[in-house]
């Protein structure tokens, strides 16, 4: 059997919002609501029930022009990335957040890229194909 294919391609967009409305296009069909933008979000969508696939169905993700997305998603968009979650996180996350926030300065830890492949990674029904 055929797992589904779905193309993300990062000639698309060029930040987290315009990857967060790439996924919405790919990963969805048919809501009348807009999913929320952030990585747990695309976490969910990953999961299947949105109406491209289904809850736990075997697909395959072809990130085309990945090399792209990697370098738009470095440390400086990691950096803006916590940034922008310390002011919606909960005050209890402030320091972790913190913490990440000062090794992305330093180009330490994950970028924001490697943490999206880990995402998707994490998903056992589903094979990423990095062009």
């Amino acid at each position: 059997m055929n797992k589904k294919k779905i193309i993300i391609d990062g000639n698309r967009y060029n930040d987290i919002d315009g990857f967060y409305d790439e996924v919405d296009k790919v990963l969805t069909k048919g809501l009348t609501w807009r999913t929320g933008h952030n990585l747990d979000a695309f976490n969910d969508l990953l999961r299947g029930g949105f109406g491209v696939h289904e809850y736990g169905e075997a697909i395959v993700i072809i990130w085309e022009n990945a090399t792209k997305s990697r370098v738009n998603f470095g440390y400086d968009a990691t950096i803006k990335h916590y940034e922008r979650m310390l002011t919606r996180c909960h005050p209890t996350n402030v320091n972790n957040v913190s913490y990440l926030l000062e090794d992305a300065k330093q180009k330490k830890g994950e970028t924001l890229f490697e943490i999206i492949i880990k995402i998707i990674q994490s998903h056992d029904n589903i094979e990423l194909k990095l062009k």
